[in-house]
């Protein structure tokens, strides 16, 4: 399941552009979800990224919280986490359809036509940064955000492969 700010109609329209077949919450303003799991970003007024993984039978088994907007966790410590449980394959939901509520794109969303400049120049961008980075703890953060970077890229290029455009 996914939160954000945005109304459902807005959350529908991300599903039909990134074929997501998961669920969201709408969350303005961050009172039913976000504030909750200290995911809130006042100052931008957003929820800021969190993954949360929760066992079946309640248990929280993952938590990382995101600095910013910017800041993405890594695919390989959620996975190691949920793989352990050993749980038995589920099949892929069907697209989220929810009754009642027409598909409205927002100015701001994400689309994958931006996807590659967009990642392409915070790659370029960290990179040419932390060559300057005197504290190692800076190029740190530098470098740990040009690899997210790089895995997005790697992962948006499968995604294209599973999904070409529909005038091709």
């Amino acid at each position: 399941m996914f939160a954000s700010v945005d109304p459902p109609a807005v959350q529908l329209a991300v599903n039909h552009t990134w074929h997501l077949p998961f669920r969201w919450i709408s969350d303005p303003g961050g009172q039913r979800l976000a504030r909750r799991l200290g995911a809130w970003d006042e100052k931008a007024e957003i929820f800021r990224p969190v993954v949360l993984a929760v066992a079946p039978d309640g248990r929280e088994i993952f938590r990382e919280l995101s600095r910013d907007f910017t800041d993405r966790p890594d695919d390989e410590p959620i996975l190691t986490v949920i793989e352990g449980l050993a749980l038995p394959a589920r099949a892929v939901p069907r697209p989220w359809s929810p009754e009642g509520i027409e598909s409205r794109p927002s100015k701001r969303a994400f689309t994958p036509a931006s996807f590659i400049p967009y990642f392409r120049a915070i790659r370029f961008n960290t990179l040419a940064l932390s060559e300057r980075m005197v504290d190692p703890r800076d190029r740190e953060q530098l470098l740990t955000e040009h690899h997210m970077a790089d895995s997005f890229l790697a992962s948006f290029d499968q995604w294209r492969a599973e999904h070409p455009p529909a005038d091709q």
